[in-house]
């Protein structure tokens, strides 16, 4: 008897090092790990906030797994690869924080990655008044689209953060679909992620997985 399909599963990464000892960054080798075994059981969509430049270390290993890659990028980080200097962020070591630039993320592009806005400049959006809001939904999606002259379809709430009138606001700025952390698969405004770090060895990975 033929089974039916595997369920799909959205993890979410922010940067790759074998040497940074970050809460965001995790070891290439484990993340690898982590995508092998959850293979096993769903079908995997491995998504990388921030776009960190060091993400692209592993992008050549998980196009050999098999899995669907995609770049979450704030766009005013984008035109220089600044490192992504936010107030969460403050103190770190800014080449670790390097971001790609849009020469990177238009190469990454043609072939065959996908890349989804996380804003312009990474807000608290719950925090934001209306104007504010519209802003960063509407000209990160407009700069992607105008960049890389393609749509931009997806959207990943920086920090996780969404409320209703975060996910309306996103719905009217033309985006299909926006990823939350904890969301729901019957709202396409709130799907949900895997986040993983370095703390998840792979059975405490497995352990999320069943969890869910």
């Amino acid at each position: 008897m033929r089974s039916g399909p595997r369920r799909s599963l959205v993890l979410c990464y922010h940067a790759v090092s074998p040497t940074w000892d970050h809460r965001l960054a995790i070891q290439p080798d484990l993340l690898l790990r982590q995508v092998r075994v959850l293979s096993r059981f769903r079908q995997v969509h491995v998504t990388f906030d921030d776009a960190f430049r060091s993400a692209a270390t592993v992008f050549p290993a998980l196009e050999r797994l098999g899995v669907t890659v995609q770049i979450f990028v704030c766009t005013r980080y984008a035109l220089v690869g600044a490192p992504l200097t936010i107030p969460e962020l403050a103190g770190d070591d800014p080449q670790q924080l390097a971001t790609m630039n849009w020469d990177e993320l238009r190469e990454h592009a043609a072939r065959g990655i996908a890349i989804g806005s996380h804003a312009v400049s990474h807000p608290h959006l719950t925090t934001l008044s209306e104007d504010e809001l519209r802003r960063e939904l509407n000209e990160s999606k407009q700069e992607i689209e105008n960049r890389l002259g393609r749509p931009c379809e997806d959207f990943a709430y920086p920090y996780g953060e969404h409320d209703g009138r975060v996910r309306a606001a996103t719905r009217a700025a033309g985006y299909g679909r926006a990823y939350a952390l904890r969301g729901s698969r019957s709202d396409a405004y709130a799907a949900p992620r895997l986040d993983l770090y370095r703390r998840h060895t792979v059975p405490r990975t497995l352990a999320r997985l069943l969890g869910r």
